[in-house]
């Protein structure tokens, strides 16, 4: 059976599942907003795919994106960010079942290597990865793959990204602590801080930051790296306080977020 794979943004994760696909002798495809490929911000309100007339014969596969029709069925759903996704209530302990990749090698039987499974667990609960909770993998194998893997994706030597991330780490030891549902995180609001999402999830500290979106424009602020009741509070403080649009998030996975409503001001 010949599967078509319809891909949503570009990211590390996407272009290691690509090659995967590609390899395997499956077809691909784009999920796409106008003439572009969506972002992380539209990938499940596209518009059509990028898929060629007959390129489509068999079952297709919806990774991390969806049509904006919602009338529109999806054959198969690789993805775990929302509820109702096959790896959205996975736990640490269970990584390679949660993360898309490791969906993905499911499906096509194929078997996860070190870095496969290095990449499943940074994508799926980094922050639990760092913190050994993900079976086979130790913090010391996480830092020096994410480092060597995100150096050459943001095409910089390791050393550079190295310094970086200890800059981050040294700046988040400093920030004041809100407190939120009488859980306490680091307050970024207001601080641009240097590879915020990996320094906090190697401390261990849960972190609240903003940041603008690059094509969206649109503020985000959001909270890294919590336990899931830590999130979970926060995401009722998303909405009863500060009042954020379109949160969204996972608490088990340690991720939530929302957007500022035009007009008002993050902190």
């Amino acid at each position: 059976m010949q599967y078509l794979f319809v891909l949503g943004a570009r990211d590390p994760e996407m272009v290691i599942i690509e090659g995967l696909v590609r390899n395997a002798g499956h077809k691909v495809a784009y999920a796409m907003a106008g003439e572009r490929r969506v972002y992380a911000g539209n990938a499940y309100a596209a518009e059509r795919t990028s898929a060629r007339p007959g390129q489509q014969r068999g079952p297709v596969v919806w990774v991390e994106c969806a049509l904006a029709d919602r009338a529109v069925p999806r054959d198969l759903v690789v993805d775990h960010h929302h509820a109702g996704d096959p790896g959205f209530s996975m736990p640490a302990e269970r990584f390679w079942e949660g993360a898309s990749l490791g969906q993905v090698c499911t499906l096509l039987g194929i078997e996860p290597t070190r870095e496969l499974r290095l990449a499943a667990a940074a994508d799926h609960c980094l922050n639990a990865a760092y913190l050994g909770r993900c079976p086979g993998i130790t913090a010391q194998q996480m830092r020096a793959w994410r480092l060597a893997s995100r150096a050459a994706w943001q095409k910089i030597a390791p050393e550079l990204l190295a310094e970086r991330i200890e800059a981050g780490i040294a700046q988040l030891r400093t920030l004041g602590r809100l407190r939120i549902g009488g859980f306490e995180f680091a307050n970024a609001l207001d601080r641009q801080i240097p590879e915020v999402a990996e320094a906090s999830a190697i401390l261990g500290v849960a972190v609240m930051y903003s940041l603008a979106e690059p094509r969206s424009g649109r503020i985000k602020v959001g909270a890294l790296n919590g336990s899931p009741e830590m999130l979970e509070a926060w995401m009722a403080f998303a909405r009863d306080v500060l009042d954020l649009a379109d949160v969204y998030g996972s608490p088990l996975r340690g991720y939530a977020g929302g957007y500022l409503r035009e007009g008002a001001t993050a902190g």
